[in-house]
């Protein structure tokens, strides 16, 4: 089973996503921001990709945070969501894969299932 590390800073997405990833059989660690998302990210080693928000409120962007999780030694494949519609002009690296939301299930599981 693939551990998923989901950060988003809202509640109602983080508890949607979680399902639909748990509901397919993948194990979900939660963090609603960049700090969370960095402690968990230093102590567990099985996280095989990390879906994050890419506006989070407080701290760090999705991509500043896969960008110092990479850097810390963390080199799993990255999915960063957004409500913007358009995928950053600049700043997603190659081991990095954009997620317009809102998404169903079908997508979600499609995207992990791709690029992870």
């Amino acid at each position: 089973m693939k551990t998923v590390l989901l950060v988003d800073d809202n509640r109602d997405v983080l508890e949607v996503t979680a399902f639909m990833l748990e509901d397919a059989g993948y194990d979900v660690v939660a963090a609603s921001n960049s700090a969370q998302a960095l402690q968990v990210a230093s102590v567990r080693p099985d996280i095989g990709v990390v879906l994050t928000d890419l506006n989070l409120e407080r701290g760090m962007s999705g991509i500043k945070l896969g960008e110092t999780m990479h850097q810390k030694g963390l080199k799993c494949p990255m999915i960063v969501m957004s409500g913007d519609g358009e995928p950053p002009e600049s700043g997603l690296h190659s081991w990095m894969k954009y997620l317009a939301k809102p998404f169903d299930r079908k997508t979600l599981l499609a995207a992990i299932t791709e690029y992870a």
